[in-house]
Protein backbone atom coordinates (compact mmCIF):
# COMPACT_ATOMS: atom_id res chain seq x y z
CA UNK A 1 0.00 0.00 0.00
CA UNK A 2 2.87 2.53 1.14
CA UNK A 3 4.80 1.85 -2.05
CA UNK A 4 1.59 2.18 -4.28
CA UNK A 5 1.30 5.93 -2.54
CA UNK A 6 4.60 6.36 -3.21
CA UNK A 7 4.61 5.71 -6.43
CA UNK A 8 1.47 7.68 -7.05
CA UNK A 9 3.25 10.81 -5.25
CA UNK A 10 6.32 10.21 -7.94
CA UNK A 11 3.98 9.93 -10.64
CA UNK A 12 2.67 13.31 -9.79
CA UNK A 13 6.27 14.86 -9.14
CA UNK A 14 6.84 13.93 -12.85
CA UNK A 15 3.98 15.21 -14.76
CA UNK A 16 4.83 18.23 -17.14
CA UNK A 17 2.73 21.46 -16.84
CA UNK A 18 -0.23 21.54 -19.19
CA UNK A 19 -2.17 24.30 -21.06
CA UNK A 20 -5.71 24.53 -19.64
CA UNK A 21 -8.39 26.81 -19.52
CA UNK A 22 -7.24 29.51 -21.68
CA UNK A 23 -3.99 29.65 -19.40
CA UNK A 24 -0.57 28.91 -20.30
CA UNK A 25 1.38 27.00 -17.78
CA UNK A 26 4.91 25.92 -17.21
CA UNK A 27 7.37 25.23 -14.19
CA UNK A 28 8.68 28.48 -12.29
CA UNK A 29 12.21 27.25 -13.10
CA UNK A 30 11.36 26.83 -16.78
CA UNK A 31 9.82 30.25 -16.54
CA UNK A 32 13.03 31.71 -15.21
CA UNK A 33 14.91 30.40 -18.10
CA UNK A 34 12.97 31.45 -20.58
CA UNK A 35 13.07 35.22 -19.02
CA UNK A 36 16.98 35.01 -19.09
CA UNK A 37 16.83 34.54 -23.14
CA UNK A 38 14.56 37.48 -23.71
CA UNK A 39 15.44 40.28 -25.51
CA UNK A 40 16.59 43.59 -23.65
CA UNK A 41 14.14 46.30 -23.45
CA UNK A 42 14.33 48.93 -26.15
CA UNK A 43 12.78 52.31 -25.15
CA UNK A 44 11.41 54.15 -27.95
CA UNK A 45 10.33 57.09 -26.04
CA UNK A 46 12.17 57.21 -22.64
CA UNK A 47 9.09 56.17 -19.88
CA UNK A 48 6.33 56.71 -22.37
CA UNK A 49 7.07 53.62 -25.11
CA UNK A 50 8.63 50.42 -24.68
CA UNK A 51 8.98 48.82 -28.01
CA UNK A 52 6.73 45.29 -28.33
CA UNK A 53 4.50 46.63 -25.88
CA UNK A 54 0.44 47.87 -26.07
CA UNK A 55 0.02 51.03 -24.29
CA UNK A 56 -2.64 53.43 -23.45
CA UNK A 57 -1.86 57.61 -23.25
CA UNK A 58 -5.07 59.27 -21.42
CA UNK A 59 -6.30 62.42 -20.36
CA UNK A 60 -9.23 64.83 -20.67
CA UNK A 61 -10.56 66.30 -23.72
CA UNK A 62 -8.55 69.19 -24.77
CA UNK A 63 -5.54 68.82 -22.49
CA UNK A 64 -3.39 68.26 -25.65
CA UNK A 65 -3.04 64.29 -26.32
CA UNK A 66 -2.75 64.26 -29.88
CA UNK A 67 -0.10 67.09 -29.92
CA UNK A 68 1.64 64.87 -27.19
CA UNK A 69 1.57 61.58 -29.07
CA UNK A 70 1.61 63.56 -32.42
CA UNK A 71 5.69 64.20 -30.69
CA UNK A 72 6.25 61.07 -29.11
CA UNK A 73 5.48 59.26 -32.51
CA UNK A 74 7.82 61.76 -34.97
CA UNK A 75 10.50 61.29 -32.26
CA UNK A 76 10.07 57.35 -32.55
CA UNK A 77 10.02 57.75 -36.17
CA UNK A 78 13.05 60.35 -36.75
CA UNK A 79 14.94 57.12 -35.14
CA UNK A 80 14.36 55.06 -38.33
CA UNK A 81 10.93 53.38 -37.21
CA UNK A 82 7.91 53.15 -39.58
CA UNK A 83 5.68 55.39 -37.37
CA UNK A 84 1.72 54.75 -38.58
CA UNK A 85 -0.29 57.52 -36.96
CA UNK A 86 -4.46 56.09 -37.68
CA UNK A 87 -6.47 59.43 -36.81
CA UNK A 88 -9.83 59.36 -36.35
CA UNK A 89 -9.40 63.13 -34.90
CA UNK A 90 -8.17 66.29 -36.83
CA UNK A 91 -8.74 66.98 -40.64
CA UNK A 92 -6.00 68.14 -43.06
CA UNK A 93 -6.41 71.62 -42.17
CA UNK A 94 -6.90 71.29 -38.20
CA UNK A 95 -3.02 69.59 -38.70
CA UNK A 96 -2.04 72.35 -40.70
CA UNK A 97 -2.86 75.23 -38.59
CA UNK A 98 -0.96 73.22 -35.65
CA UNK A 99 1.90 72.35 -37.73
CA UNK A 100 2.12 75.44 -40.04
CA UNK A 101 5.75 75.09 -40.86
CA UNK A 102 7.34 71.81 -39.58
CA UNK A 103 9.27 68.73 -41.70
CA UNK A 104 8.16 65.51 -40.08
CA UNK A 105 10.49 62.29 -40.84
CA UNK A 106 9.86 60.50 -43.82
CA UNK A 107 9.38 57.47 -42.34
CA UNK A 108 5.91 59.12 -40.25
CA UNK A 109 2.58 58.46 -42.18
CA UNK A 110 -0.96 59.61 -41.14
CA UNK A 111 -3.72 57.30 -42.14
CA UNK A 112 -7.61 58.65 -42.29
CA UNK A 113 -10.74 56.90 -42.97
CA UNK A 114 -11.56 56.44 -46.18
CA UNK A 115 -15.48 58.17 -46.61
CA UNK A 116 -15.95 56.60 -50.18
CA UNK A 117 -15.10 52.98 -49.34
CA UNK A 118 -15.97 52.56 -45.37
CA UNK A 119 -14.65 49.46 -43.84
CA UNK A 120 -17.41 47.98 -41.31
CA UNK A 121 -14.79 46.43 -39.30
CA UNK A 122 -12.56 49.28 -37.88
CA UNK A 123 -9.84 46.74 -36.38
CA UNK A 124 -9.16 44.84 -39.30
CA UNK A 125 -9.09 48.14 -41.40
CA UNK A 126 -6.23 49.44 -39.67
CA UNK A 127 -4.64 46.46 -39.47
CA UNK A 128 -4.80 45.77 -43.11
CA UNK A 129 -3.51 49.42 -44.01
CA UNK A 130 -0.99 49.09 -41.12
CA UNK A 131 0.31 46.07 -42.95
CA UNK A 132 0.56 47.42 -46.16
CA UNK A 133 2.60 50.72 -44.98
CA UNK A 134 4.91 48.18 -43.30
CA UNK A 135 4.20 49.81 -40.06
CA UNK A 136 6.02 48.92 -36.79
CA UNK A 137 4.78 51.49 -34.75
CA UNK A 138 0.74 52.14 -34.53
CA UNK A 139 -1.04 54.75 -32.66
CA UNK A 140 -4.77 55.20 -32.83
CA UNK A 141 -6.53 58.57 -32.05
CA UNK A 142 -8.53 57.52 -30.37
CA UNK A 143 -10.23 54.33 -28.71
CA UNK A 144 -13.72 55.41 -29.07
CA UNK A 145 -13.36 54.95 -32.65
CA UNK A 146 -12.90 51.03 -31.96
CA UNK A 147 -15.80 50.63 -29.25
CA UNK A 148 -18.33 53.15 -27.96
CA UNK A 149 -18.94 50.72 -24.44
CA UNK A 150 -15.69 50.54 -23.25
CA UNK A 151 -18.03 50.65 -19.58
CA UNK A 152 -19.09 47.43 -19.67
CA UNK A 153 -16.11 45.02 -19.17
CA UNK A 154 -16.62 42.35 -21.55
CA UNK A 155 -16.67 45.28 -24.18
CA UNK A 156 -13.45 45.84 -23.00
CA UNK A 157 -12.26 42.70 -22.77
CA UNK A 158 -13.06 41.56 -26.06
CA UNK A 159 -11.13 44.90 -27.73
CA UNK A 160 -8.06 44.64 -25.79
CA UNK A 161 -7.49 41.05 -26.50
CA UNK A 162 -7.88 42.04 -30.33
CA UNK A 163 -5.37 44.60 -29.89
CA UNK A 164 -2.67 42.23 -28.07
CA UNK A 165 -3.09 39.64 -31.19
CA UNK A 166 -2.71 42.56 -33.72
CA UNK A 167 0.53 43.70 -31.46
CA UNK A 168 1.74 40.00 -30.99
CA UNK A 169 0.78 38.59 -34.59
CA UNK A 170 2.63 41.53 -36.40
CA UNK A 171 5.40 42.53 -34.10
CA UNK A 172 3.81 45.85 -33.38
CA UNK A 173 4.22 48.64 -31.16
CA UNK A 174 0.86 50.09 -30.43
CA UNK A 175 -0.11 52.94 -28.48
CA UNK A 176 -3.92 54.17 -28.02
CA UNK A 177 -5.15 57.65 -27.25
CA UNK A 178 -8.30 57.94 -25.20
CA UNK A 179 -10.28 60.40 -22.83
CA UNK A 180 -10.78 60.85 -19.56
CA UNK A 181 -13.67 62.90 -17.39
CA UNK A 182 -13.67 66.15 -16.70
CA UNK A 183 -12.79 65.58 -12.88
CA UNK A 184 -9.27 64.80 -14.21
CA UNK A 185 -8.33 67.60 -14.59
CA UNK A 186 -6.57 69.77 -11.66
CA UNK A 187 -7.66 67.99 -8.34
CA UNK A 188 -7.68 64.94 -8.89
CA UNK A 189 -4.41 62.32 -9.21
CA UNK A 190 -4.80 60.41 -12.25
CA UNK A 191 -5.26 56.69 -11.66
CA UNK A 192 -6.44 53.73 -13.65
CA UNK A 193 -10.06 54.07 -12.66
CA UNK A 194 -10.12 57.09 -14.77
CA UNK A 195 -10.34 55.07 -17.88
CA UNK A 196 -13.38 53.45 -19.05
CA UNK A 197 -13.52 49.59 -18.61
CA UNK A 198 -10.49 50.06 -16.69
CA UNK A 199 -10.25 46.59 -15.08
CA UNK A 200 -10.31 44.71 -18.82
CA UNK A 201 -7.69 47.38 -19.97
CA UNK A 202 -5.43 47.09 -16.74
CA UNK A 203 -5.67 43.19 -17.21
CA UNK A 204 -4.58 43.49 -21.49
CA UNK A 205 -2.19 46.53 -21.38
CA UNK A 206 1.07 46.60 -21.23
CA UNK A 207 1.63 50.38 -19.80
CA UNK A 208 -0.49 53.42 -19.14
CA UNK A 209 0.54 56.71 -19.38
CA UNK A 210 -1.99 59.42 -17.78
CA UNK A 211 -1.83 63.20 -18.86
CA UNK A 212 -3.03 65.79 -16.11
CA UNK A 213 -3.50 69.57 -16.32
CA UNK A 214 -1.69 71.76 -14.02
CA UNK A 215 -4.25 73.22 -11.84
CA UNK A 216 -1.53 76.63 -10.79
CA UNK A 217 -0.54 76.88 -14.67
CA UNK A 218 -3.08 75.85 -17.27
CA UNK A 219 0.03 76.06 -19.87
CA UNK A 220 1.39 73.00 -17.84
CA UNK A 221 0.62 69.39 -18.59
CA UNK A 222 2.39 66.81 -16.24
CA UNK A 223 2.91 62.99 -17.20
CA UNK A 224 2.30 60.20 -15.29
CA UNK A 225 3.11 56.37 -15.55
CA UNK A 226 -0.06 54.28 -13.47
CA UNK A 227 1.14 51.17 -14.83
CA UNK A 228 4.38 50.26 -16.21
CA UNK A 229 4.31 46.31 -16.77
CA UNK A 230 8.00 46.14 -18.07
CA UNK A 231 10.83 47.89 -16.59
CA UNK A 232 11.49 50.29 -13.89
CA UNK A 233 8.88 52.84 -13.18
CA UNK A 234 10.30 56.18 -12.88
CA UNK A 235 7.61 58.84 -13.52
CA UNK A 236 4.87 57.90 -10.22
CA UNK A 237 3.49 60.38 -8.07
CA UNK A 238 6.46 61.87 -6.27
CA UNK A 239 8.10 62.36 -9.99
CA UNK A 240 6.07 63.40 -12.81
CA UNK A 241 6.88 64.50 -15.84
CA UNK A 242 6.24 68.34 -16.60
CA UNK A 243 5.61 69.72 -20.07
CA UNK A 244 4.65 73.29 -21.41
CA UNK A 245 1.90 73.23 -23.82
CA UNK A 246 3.18 76.11 -26.41
CA UNK A 247 4.67 76.76 -29.93
CA UNK A 248 8.25 76.58 -31.19
CA UNK A 249 10.18 78.64 -32.81
CA UNK A 250 8.58 78.15 -36.18
CA UNK A 251 4.76 78.50 -34.52
CA UNK A 252 4.42 74.77 -34.68
CA UNK A 253 2.40 73.36 -31.60
CA UNK A 254 4.70 71.10 -29.24
CA UNK A 255 5.29 70.10 -25.87
CA UNK A 256 8.39 71.65 -24.36
CA UNK A 257 9.75 69.68 -21.20
CA UNK A 258 10.07 72.13 -18.08
CA UNK A 259 11.74 69.41 -15.35
CA UNK A 260 9.78 66.96 -12.88
CA UNK A 261 7.64 67.65 -10.07
CA UNK A 262 5.41 66.07 -7.90
CA UNK A 263 1.58 65.65 -8.70
CA UNK A 264 0.35 66.88 -5.26
CA UNK A 265 2.03 70.61 -6.12
CA UNK A 266 -0.30 70.36 -9.68
CA UNK A 267 -3.40 69.11 -7.87
CA UNK A 268 -6.05 71.94 -6.70
CA UNK A 269 -6.77 70.90 -3.14
CA UNK A 270 -2.85 70.64 -2.67
CA UNK A 271 -2.31 73.92 -3.89
CA UNK A 272 -1.83 76.92 -1.76
CA UNK A 273 -0.85 79.53 -4.10
CA UNK A 274 -3.52 81.60 -5.16
CA UNK A 275 -2.45 84.19 -8.13
CA UNK A 276 -1.51 86.91 -6.22
CA UNK A 277 0.77 85.27 -3.82
CA UNK A 278 2.16 83.43 -6.57
CA UNK A 279 2.77 86.95 -8.62
CA UNK A 280 4.23 87.94 -5.59
CA UNK A 281 6.79 85.38 -5.82
CA UNK A 282 7.55 86.07 -9.35
CA UNK A 283 8.13 89.90 -8.68
CA UNK A 284 10.41 88.88 -5.82
CA UNK A 285 12.64 86.57 -7.92
CA UNK A 286 12.97 89.57 -10.51
CA UNK A 287 14.01 91.84 -8.55
CA UNK A 288 16.91 89.01 -7.76
CA UNK A 289 17.99 89.47 -11.17
CA UNK A 290 16.47 85.85 -11.74
CA UNK A 291 15.76 85.34 -15.70
CA UNK A 292 11.86 84.15 -16.63
CA UNK A 293 13.15 80.72 -17.21
CA UNK A 294 15.23 80.33 -14.01
CA UNK A 295 11.82 81.83 -12.00
CA UNK A 296 9.88 79.20 -14.36
CA UNK A 297 11.77 76.19 -13.23
CA UNK A 298 11.63 77.39 -9.46
CA UNK A 299 7.97 77.86 -9.39
CA UNK A 300 7.07 75.41 -11.51
CA UNK A 301 5.32 77.13 -13.60
CA UNK A 302 5.57 78.32 -17.65
CA UNK A 303 7.01 81.02 -18.97
CA UNK A 304 4.22 82.53 -19.84
CA UNK A 305 3.34 82.96 -16.38
CA UNK A 306 6.04 84.56 -15.29
CA UNK A 307 6.11 87.23 -18.62
CA UNK A 308 2.20 88.17 -17.72
CA UNK A 309 3.13 88.82 -13.91
CA UNK A 310 2.63 92.19 -12.75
Amino acid sequence: MEDKILATFNDLQNQEAKNAGGFLVASMNDTLEKAKKLPPLVPLYDNIVLEGDLSVIFGQSGIGKTIFAMQVASDIAAKGKRVLYVDFEMTERQLYVRYPNIKFPETFFRAEVDRDHINDDVLKGIEEVAKANMAEVVFIDNITALSQSLDKGSDAGVLMAELNRMKKDNGWTMIILTHVPKMYCGNTPLTLSAIQGSAKINQLVDDVIGLGQSYKDKSLVYVKQCKWRNGERELDADHVAVFERCKDESGNLCFQFRGQGKESDHLAAASGNDKEELNAQIRAMKAQGKTQQEIAQLLGVSQSTVSRAK
